[in-house]
Parts: structure tokens; sequence; C-alpha cells
């Protein structure tokens, strides 16, 4: 290297070292990656002192070398936790129809690193943390762009604290390009859902409560050790689901080891408590705008059955069905936001409710 570049180097790290430490943790808090705070913080004892003080961290984990050997298959219980976190729709369908599972799917277990406790060690200061968890193999959503391949859709969100707030879950059997030969809405909106029809859109309810679950299992010990924080999501690669946390929410969780017995949990998750249930169902629903039609459009609305454990404690208990879905897809776009009206006006109204788990 020649006098001059090492000159540039010299001058170029001259005038960062002339920021205020005010201005540098302000370009630490746009930048959030975890990742990158981490390696910025191995660079000098200045950024060590001072990345660690950002209040939002975004810890994306990444997939494992799919080469790389299984070293922890002696672990069941994080096993169980994995397999309700990344493929909940081929857990409960294995529950209903008593089978095993294959040999060769046993490489589930390889995402027992997912704790994020060791990395967020460093940021004691954080009040915002989005953990976003890896897909797996050819499992990961990947919807065709040009709309002619019908996709399943099956999105999700619900709030925890202590135990289940909340879950909203909007799903479709397929998500297509509109036909030709098109059928009134009104024609699809009288009709009653079958019973087989019934019974998948409660496998769907169930495996997305199970994975929201698990991921409440899997933040506990987390969000215990960060004094400051006060929000929390965890999605996923494929953006399927989030489990969201606010600062009360947190709170409770605290509160909850303290007094803590042992019906809280159920091996690899907590416990989902006795649920009520609203259903909206139409056969077909056409998204103007998108061009594109849900066959079997479901929405759900999920609440703690009235009566259950301290719900007139529970964040917002008075929210009513509509914010509580226009919390939960918020941000998705207008098509989301289209579907999920239509849904809601919809003559055909189903209310279930369902034992705890």
């Amino acid at each position: 290297m020649n006098s001059s570049s090492e000159q540039a180097i010299i001058h170029s790290a001259d005038f960062f070292d002339c920021l205020p430490d005010d201005v540098v943790l302000s370009i630490f808090g746009k930048l959030q990656d975890a990742k990158s705070l981490c390696l910025s913080m191995s660079t000098c004892k200045r950024f060590r002192s001072i990345a660690p003080q950002v209040d939002r961290v975004f810890l994306p984990i990444p997939p494992k070398n799919s080469d790389a050997k299984d070293s922890d298959q002696k672990s069941s219980f994080k096993n169980l936790v994995i397999r309700a976190l990344t493929k909940p729709f081929l857990l409960i369908s294995q529950m209903i129809k008593f089978k095993s599972k294959p040999e060769e799917n046993n490489d589930l277990d390889f995402y027992s690193y997912y704790v994020p406790n060791e990395i967020l060690k460093n940021f004691q200061g954080i009040r915002a943390l989005h953990l976003r968890l890896p897909c797996h193999g050819n499992h990961k959503q990947n919807p065709s762009r040009n709309g002619k391949n019908s996709t399943t859709l099956l999105k999700w969100r619900a709030e925890f604290g202590r135990e289940l707030h909340s879950c909203v879950i909007l799903g479709a059997k397929s998500w297509s390009e509109k036909d030709r030969v098109e059928s009134s809405e009104e024609e699809a909106a009288s009709r009653v859902m079958a019973d087989d029809e019934l019974k998948l859109r409660i496998v769907w309810t169930i495996s997305c409560l199970i994975a929201a679950s698990a991921r409440h299992y899997l933040m506990q010990e987390t969000v215990k050790g960060l004094k400051m924080i006060e929000n929390v999501v965890v999605s996923d690669e494929s953006d399927q689901g989030r489990l969201c946390m606010n600062k009360e929410q947190i709170e409770e969780i605290r509160q909850s080891s303290k007094v803590k017995g042992d019906d809280e949990t159920v091996e690899s998750r907590s416990r989902v408590p006795a649920l009520r249930m609203k259903m909206w169902y139409l056969d077909r629903l056409e998204v103007p705008g998108s061009g594109k039609v849900m066959e079997g459009a479901t929405l759900v609305v999920i609440k703690p059955a009235v009566g259950g454990e301290d719900e007139a404690k529970k964040g917002s208990p008075s929210r009513s069905d509509a914010e509580m879905v226009a919390d939960a897809f918020e941000g998705e776009g207008k098509v989301m936001a289209e579907a999920v009206r239509k849904l809601m006006v919809a003559k055909k109204c189903y209310v279930l409710e369902m034992n705890s788990f």
C-alpha cells in the first residue's frame, strides 16, 4: 500500500473520530442489525462502548449450514420447540392422521441454536427487539409473483403476556389470479362451510396457536434478562406469523415467573388458555385492485374465553374485533386490508370455543 493510500485511510478515520458520541450512537441506532452492531463493537474500544447503547435491535437468525452435522439430537425438548415453530402444518397433520415423522426430516433440531440470549447480552439497554426466525429447506413460502400459480395463504398475529391475549388469522386454500368464469360474491357468501372445510380451519387455527405459544416459550427467558425491553416481535423469514408483546405484556411475564406453577407450560411451549373464536368465511373472495381471488377465504379472531384467568387485566381487553384485525394487518398493504374488510362484513360468522391445551 502506497503512502497516499495510507494517508487517505488515516484522514478518513480521523474524520469519523471527530463525530460526537451521540451522532455515532444515532448512526448505530439506524443500523439496528445485531450482526453489524456486533462487528462494529469488535473494531475499536469506542464502538465497543457506544454500540451496546442502541435501544432497537433487529436479530435475523441465519439458517444453519445444511452440510453441518447435527450435534444436538440429544435434546428432544428443543427439537419439539422447533417442530412447532417451523412446521406447524406438518406437526398437526401428523397428529390428526397418526402418521410418524420420516427419519430424514429429523434435522429440524439444527435450529436448537435459536435462543438469542448469548448475542443479546451485549445490548442490555434495548427497548425494542425484532427477532426473525429462518425457514427451513423448501418450506419457505415463495408465492408466484405473476400470480398464475395457486398458493395457499396463511398469516397470523398473536399477542402474549403471561398467556395468550389475542390471535388473528387470515387463511385461504388458494390465492391466485381471477378465473375467466367468475362467481358472484353473494353466491359464495351464502354457502355453508362443509364439515371438512371446518376441520381444515380448526387445523389451521391450532397450528398457528402452537407456533405462537412456542415462540412465546422461546422468548420468556430472553425478555426477563433484558431489563429495559418494552416491545418484542418474533417473526419468520416467510413473514407468515408474528408474536408481539408490549411493555405491559412483558411485565406480566416477569411477574408470572415468580409464581409460575407446573401447569404453565406444555413441554415445548406455553399453555394456551380456553378460547373463544369468531370465524368469518367466504367460499370465494375477489380482491379488487390485485386481480386475484381467495378460495376458501377465512378470518379468525381469537380471545381467551369469558371468565378466563386474569382476563380483566389483559392488555386492551375492550378492543373490538375490528380493532384487533386492523392492528394485525397494519402495514400489510391495501390488498390484505380489503380482504379482511370484506370478510368481516360477510353474512356467515361462526362462533366456536376451544378448551385449554
